[in-house]
């Protein structure tokens, strides 16, 4: 099996790039599934203050503007930020698309919950409280190309599943490099983006996903395979995605394409997809990162039975 992913480059203008990927989705017919659904649009807001972290205004009114076209039910831009979602949803100017979209706002912190599990160091499950919301909506996840201090890169499949966790509740997940990465793709069984949206206009390298510096990539992707969007993603970056644990665990258990070789990029404005690539400099942890491997760790028996589950083999 393959998978698309729209891909733009040598964008020069945010809103048109992303408007781009988009189209060339709704041309395959991929947008239909947002008709009649309530639509939560899940922005990346790890600072309520650094632009360069956060989604663009730009980006978002550039996904609203996509999804309303396609008839939803109810469009809900949604947030759980471990800082002050208000602030940024008012510093980064998102109520002003109020204005003439039809959308809410919410900050997932405050949204009912449910209980899900993450796993400690030793294999143990910890319990993390996710916004209801985000388990019973059509999930899009806006997000943009960051290194990071734990997981070599963040991008949509992330976004939407850590923003998905209720406030003190984030911390849980921080349990060393096997762990968190096996948390991710777990959670991503109930989290997984129906629309991935990566705005790499301008990315993040360095000491990511909050403190890095600016890298004018001027790129942008799109697809239904959160998992696929995210290795092209990463691979534009500079890095392989084999080295991403949650991608490679998210592709095992059997929630998208992380395999470079089954993904059928859809090119606009270049002809190849290695002339976009720019070689992000990764966080100065990223040796440490590469890590996650859980065999010969207590989570390695952990691994093998989500594995078992997900492709029904008995225990």
């Amino acid at each position: 099996m393959e998978t698309h992913v729209a891909v733009a480059g040598n964008v020069e203008d945010r809103r048109a790039g992303i408007a781009a990927v988009l189209g060339a989705l709704a041309e395959r017919g991929e947008l239909q599934g947002l008709r009649g659904e309530t639509v939560l649009i899940k922005p990346n807001c790890v600072s309520a203050t650094v632009q360069l972290a956060s989604t663009h205004v730009d980006a978002l009114e550039a996904v609203l503007e996509a999804v309303a076209a396609h008839d939803p039910k109810r469009i809900i831009v949604g947030e759980g930020s471990a800082v002050d979602t208000d602030k940024a949803f008012r510093t980064f100017g998102y109520h002003r698309l109020a204005e003439r979209l039809d959308v809410e706002f919410l900050d997932l912190n405050r949204d009912r919950y449910e209980i899900l599990e993450a796993f400690g160091t030793n294999g143990e499950r910890i319990p993390v409280r996710v916004a209801r919301t985000a388990l019973e909506s059509f999930r899009i996840s806006v997000a943009l190309p960051k290194t990071h201090d734990t997981v070599i890169v963040t991008l949509s499949l992330k976004n939407m599943v850590v923003g998905a966790i209720q406030g003190g509740d984030k911390p849980k997940i921080h349990q060393g490099y096997p762990a968190i990465n096996l948390t991710l793709a777990h959670l991503a069984r109930w989290l997984r983006p129906d629309l991935s949206v990566i705005d790499g206009f301008a990315g993040m390298e360095g000491d990511g996903p909050t403190a890095g510096t600016e890298v004018p990539h001027r790129v942008a992707l799109a697809g239904t395979d959160p998992v696929a969007v995210d290795a092209v993603g990463a691979y534009l970056m500079g890095f392989d995605p084999r080295e991403v644990g949650y991608l490679v665990y998210a592709e095992a258990l059997g929630l998208g394409i992380s395999s470079l070789d089954r993904i059928l990029p859809v090119l606009l404005g270049t002809r190849k997809l290695e002339d976009l690539v720019r070689r992000y400099r990764p966080h100065r942890t990223y040796a440490e990162q590469l890590r996650w491997d859980p065999r010969g760790t207590p989570l390695e028996p952990v691994h093998r039975a989500l594995l078992a589950e997900a492709h029904g083999v008995p225990k």
